[in-house]
């Protein structure tokens, strides 16, 4: 496995890259994390090791190393509907970076890269397979953003080329049940599938990322 950390189009990336790759996987971390988080590091190795695919994780805006001196912890008022459009100009510009290595294939987005996800998925049509991890339209006002469930909805109606996976937890704090189905009732794709298992938000246990794994193998292998 080779790992990089390199800096494309400005954009802080880690590429880890199996050899041989036919293609890219986009890893979305979650939010307050970042690329170099030791979770989304594993689970990068893990996805390039048994799917052949070259994995990039970017520091989403406003995290990692892109984090503005004296940020603090509290989300903005409008914040995940304001920077979803730089997250999917970052995707791109990434994506076409690293061309060399082949397309963009497949997105697996975790919580906050789920929410970017959706976006990012609509706009880049070689991607195939997509699997969203404890996303959806979040319950409650905590993101404190009236424009982003009509963003989520309308991007959720433009997956059409995509296989698309949505993996949920029945005792998520931030993305309730009703939430989670009001999104997936707007994914328009290939295929679309929802599946709940127990637990809170942070809880993705081996059998989650079990079930990505044979989804994006069946999809893009």
């Amino acid at each position: 496995m080779k790992e990089e950390r390199l800096v494309l189009s400005g954009i802080p990336t880690c590429l880890y890259d199996p050899g041989g790759a036919h293609g890219l996987l986009l890893l979305g971390h979650g939010g307050g994390r970042s690329k170099d988080d030791d979770r989304f590091v594993r689970l990068s190795r893990r996805y390039a090791a048994q799917l052949g695919l070259a994995v990039v994780c970017i520091d989403a805006v406003d995290h990692g190393e892109r984090r503005p001196t004296g940020a603090g912890v509290d989300v903005p008022a409008g914040w995940h509907s304001r920077a979803t459009p730089q997250m999917v100009a970052d995707w791109q510009c990434v994506t076409a970076d690293l061309s060399s290595l082949g397309p963009a294939i497949a997105y697996v987005g975790f919580s906050m890269g789920a929410i970017f996800g959706i976006a990012t998925v609509a706009e880049i049509p070689t991607i195939a397979a997509a699997v969203f991890v404890v996303g959806g339209i979040p319950g409650g006002h905590w993101t404190n953003d009236d424009d982003l469930e009509p963003m989520l909805v309308r991007a959720a109606g433009r997956l059409g080329g995509a296989h698309v996976l949505m993996l949920n937890k029945d005792g998520d704090e931030f993305f309730d049940a009703k939430g989670v189905r009001r999104l997936f009732s707007a994914v328009s794709a290939q295929s679309k599938t929802l599946r709940f298992f127990p637990g809170g938000h942070d809880e993705w246990g081996p059998d989650l990322i079990d079930d990505s794994l044979r989804f994006l193998s069946e999809h893009v292998s």
